[in-house]
């Protein structure tokens, strides 16, 4: 039994190490968009996707362009239809004007009675990937104000939804609570397990708590943290600079990594001056080139280097402050958080349903990651070679590693 949870530990770190190499963009969601435009027995339809998303269709190497092979995938996953009978395309989709970097595509449904409830079933890019998610919004032709738009959620486990015209002329879904509570927790759970970033400032905390108990205590801050400024930036109460974020993001990984290393010899002042001084030039390299964050987030970040920096002067300072801290920057991590959401939106009808299962698939992911890592951890340190003759020690290795990672994602997302 000891030899298989060895081994076990063995693969657990090895699988968290290749989650690292991964594109930059941590929130690269695949997602895509569709609008239907019900009016009699016609439905007009507009599919909207990434282009990126678009080059993995196997379409791709048969037609000639990318237009063509979103429209001859769409034509082929996407099925409507009423009273068990199928309803044609008579309009093919073809290419639609579209934003930057997007592929859209345009096509006419024909079903046959103006009242009858529409199935819709979609089957897009799924099967490409288990965590695509497609938001959808139905509307009526004669509602020239879009006002009683339905809005959907389509992922791999919900693929289809039946919409329906009720007496006051408006649409109706027939999704339930338990519906939305499924779909958002496995969204907020595929989403927190992908996002290896916010996994990487989880396994810092493990490297900073000198004991288990400490760190149940900071991650629970982190929980609270990142809980807090889902809801308000999922409720439009915070508008956020994701470009801020996502920097701020990669420097908190960095700074939490490091700080056991350097707190321990007395460096943080030290390294808190320097490290204002090389985000002085990078954010001067920065205004020519362009950089994504604006002035104020530059100059933010030099002033919080010296100022923390001359703030802990050793282990036990970084101890007191590091509940705040963690807290602080569960506040930044749950604005990427909420990214997801923003860019889907929440079920009008469900509003708090869906907001809380995704915060708590959240959890539930993260605990899925904590739990093991809590338990085979130590097992692997204790059957690693002895740096006893050394002044290094396996935890600053796996510092170093995280800290480089977290600068690789900060500089990156800032200059990059």
């Amino acid at each position: 039994m000891a030899r298989v949870l060895k081994t076990l530990a063995v693969v657990f770190i090895l699988a968290l190490s290749f989650a690292h190499w991964q594109p930059v963009e941590a929130h690269n969601k695949s997602l895509s968009f569709s609008n239907f435009l019900w009016g009699g027995d016609a439905i007009s339809v507009s599919f909207t996707a990434p282009a990126r998303d678009v080059t993995l269709l196997p379409s791709v190497q048969t037609q000639r362009s990318l237009s063509d092979a979103l429209g001859a995938h769409v034509s082929a996953n996407l099925r409507l239809s009423q009273m068990n009978m199928a309803c044609k395309i008579t309009t093919p989709f073809a290419k639609a004007p579209s934003r930057a970097s997007y592929i859209r595509v345009i096509g006419e449904f024909q079903c046959y009675d103006a009242s009858s409830p529409i199935r819709v079933e979609n089957n897009a890019f799924f099967d490409l990937a288990r965590s695509h998610v497609h938001f959808s919004r139905f509307g009526l032709t004669a509602d020239k104000t879009q006002a009683n738009t339905k809005e959907i959620l389509f992922t791999a486990t919900q693929r289809y939804h039946v919409i329906r015209a009720n007496e006051t002329g408006g649409l109706e879904a027939e999704v339930g609570f338990g519906e939305v509570f499924q779909n958002y927790f496995w969204l907020g759970m595929s989403h927190i397990l992908t996002g290896y970033d916010h996994l990487a400032f989880v396994l810092c905390l493990l490297l900073v708590a000198p004991t288990q108990r400490r760190a149940i205590w900071l991650i629970s801050g982190f929980t609270v943290g990142h809980s807090a400024t889902l809801i308000m930036a999922t409720l439009g109460w915070v508008v956020p600079n994701p470009n801020v974020v996502e920097a701020l993001i990669g420097a908190s990984i960095a700074l939490m990594a490091a700080e056991p290393i350097l707190s321990r010899g007395t460096l943080m002042a030290r390294s808190g001056a320097v490290a204002a001084l090389v985000l002085f030039v990078a954010s001067g390299i920065g205004i020519v080139t362009g950089s994504v964050l604006p002035l104020g987030a530059w100059t933010g970040l030099i002033l919080f280097c010296l100022c923390y920096g001359l703030l802990i002067d050793g282990p036990a300072a970084m101890q007191r402050y590091a509940p705040t801290m963690t807290l602080a920057f569960g506040f930044i991590h749950g604005f990427g958080f909420a990214g997801l959401l923003t860019d889907i939106g929440l079920p009008s009808e469900n509003l708090v349903a869906g907001l809380f299962s995704f915060n708590l698939g959240v959890e539930v992911g993260q605990l899925l990651v904590l739990i093991p890592a809590f338990v085979f951890i130590p097992i692997l340190l204790e059957e690693l070679p002895s740096l006893s003759n050394s002044k290094i020690r396996w935890s600053d290795i796996a510092a170093s590693s995280l800290t480089a990672f977290g600068l690789y994602l900060f500089v990156s997302r800032a200059l990059l």
